[in-house]
């Protein structure tokens, strides 16, 4: 099966073991008791508020029961496809610290993992869960 609209090769280069490492940090501190950080309304909210500039409009923010903080945004513009796609990380990125994780994970939701693995700065290790619904 074809990776795009013009692949001949139908395979890569490599397998991506040589990142498992990585994201097996990642996964190994998601699964800890208490690794989401509380407030995401004063640690985050604030950061996506001025990423959002003329582009964005910030229509609403909720934290749910599992730790994830749900924000929905309404993009200015006549953008579609992986075009909203770049513009979701770009304003994600506004939040992003030592380690961050992006997927569509359906038309018009994003979810993200961001966070600090163990040794990566002075602070202890703790992250953040956030789905961006775009409408």
């Amino acid at each position: 099966m074809r990776r795009w609209d013009n692949d001949e090769r139908f395979t890569g280069i490599a397998d991506a073991s040589a990142m498992e490492p990585q994201v097996s940090a990642l996964l190994g501190v998601m699964a800890r008791d208490g690794w989401v950080a509380e407030e995401p309304e004063a640690h985050l909210l604030p950061h996506l508020r001025r990423a959002c500039g003329s582009e964005w409009l910030l229509t609403g923010e909720r934290l749910l029961d599992d730790g994830v903080y749900e924000v929905t945004v309404s993009l200015a513009g006549d953008r579609e496809g992986v075009h909203v796609q770049r513009d979701v990380i770009r304003l994600l990125s506004a939040i992003a610290e030592t380690v961050f994780f992006v997927r569509q994970a359906a038309p018009g939701v994003f979810e993200c993992v961001t966070g600090m693995l163990d040794g990566d700065t002075g602070f202890a290790s703790h992250g953040h869960m956030v789905r961006l619904i775009v409408t």
